[in-house]
């Protein structure tokens, strides 16, 4: 019998961004200004070679109120896809929809408190766009370094054992699907 291979991403997961709130969240060293189309495509550009390092789908979504365009558009970049809100709905209503039908491994980078608190009871972990851009900026530096810095073991020797200190199942599936990150 033929082997068939798997087709897509190596992970399966689907990286979803609230673009504006990254790129402002101050984390981040841009040369323009988050805001402009030069700082979308700075933030895009960094994304895409993020997530096809890691073999996450890549949606990055950014803020159209007020653009004055009366439908949800999406623009297709190197490694994602852009995707802008219409005049009448946030981001975080376009980010609420793509999870509502999204499968399991997708992740979600925002730091906005009621998408952040409704997405955990569709069982979508939400990581926080400081969290995230640590990640992001170690990533870039180790790049320009020139090879990923090599983390210390942690010592064991103080560490009592026994009974609750297992982390609750929830956080461990979180800290999972994080070490994809």
């Amino acid at each position: 019998m033929p082997k068939v291979r798997a087709r897509g991403n190596r992970l399966g997961g689907h990286l979803i961004v609230d673009g504006y709130n990254l790129g402002r969240s101050g984390a981040l060293p841009f040369e323009a200004d988050p805001a402009s189309a030069e700082g979308r495509n700075e933030l895009c550009t960094l994304l895409s070679a993020y997530s096809r390092e890691k073999g996450l789908r890549l949606t990055v979504v950014f803020d159209g109120r007020g653009s004055g365009n009366p439908e949800r558009t999406r623009a297709a970049f190197k490694g994602g896809t852009a995707v802008y809100s219409s005049r009448s709905e946030t981001a975080d209503d376009v980010i609420r929809d793509l999870a509502r039908g999204a499968s399991a491994g997708t992740i979600v980078v925002t730091s906005d408190r009621g998408l952040a608190g409704t997405l955990p009871s569709r069982n979508i972990p939400v990581v926080s766009c400081e969290e995230f851009a640590g990640r992001l900026y170690g990533r870039w530096l180790a790049d320009l370094k020139g090879g990923p810095e090599e983390e210390p073991s942690p010592d064991r020797a103080g560490v009592k054992k026994g009974e609750g200190h297992r982390p609750k199942k929830q956080e461990r599936k979180r800290d999972r699907l994080l070490r994809k990150l």
